[in-house]
């Protein structure tokens, strides 16, 4: 269960295109920006039906 979405870095703003990996169900997991290359915190969660939501925050916060 693989979708490619769009977020806002927490840091510097910019849009990016991120690959999610819903397959193991509910989790959170760093990466860093494309752009600025600082941390940003992923929350992912799966629904019962299969879909993907996603919230970035910084470290930070």
């Amino acid at each position: 269960m693989f979708e490619i979405t769009t977020i806002s870095c927490p840091y510097c703003g910019e849009q990016q295109s991120v690959d999610l990996d819903g397959s193991g169900g509910d989790q959170s997991y760093w990466q860093d920006c494309q752009v600025c290359c600082a941390p940003i915190l992923f929350h992912l969660a799966v629904d019962h039906e299969g879909q993907l939501t996603v919230e970035v925050r910084r470290d930070d916060d």
